[in-house]
């Protein structure tokens, strides 16, 4: 009975390390890239295009550029970002830091 218990704790145990992808990006990298991601939302958002698809083909190229000058994946991000989401305390303190850091932007702005 205890080695049944004891391969049942083994396969639980095992199985929820695995949602952790193996290239996440780790807390201090996904709050600059979400940092970085809503300053170009906002930069965009600015802009004035036509219509709605136009905006969306500039937001991919620079959304491209910034994961290259990142040194990440939109692949990698999407990983990332699922698994904080999927983890709420995690996700919250990434986003109470990224709230933070666009205010403390926006007062230098200023």
């Amino acid at each position: 009975m205890r080695s049944i218990f004891l391969t049942v704790l083994v396969i639980v145990c095992s199985c929820t390390g695995s949602n952790v992808p193996e290239d996440l990006i780790n807390r201090e990298k996904m709050v600059k890239v979400m940092t970085e991601i809503h300053l170009l939302e906002s930069k965009i958002s600015n802009l004035y295009l036509a219509d709605g698809d136009s905006i969306q083909v500039v937001y991919d190229h620079y959304e491209k550029l910034l994961f290259q000058d990142l040194g990440i994946t939109q692949d990698q991000y999407e990983r990332s970002f699922n698994y904080y989401v999927d983890n709420p305390n995690e996700f919250e303190k990434i986003y109470t830091t990224v709230v933070d850091s666009l205010m403390e932007k926006e007062k230098r702005f200023k």
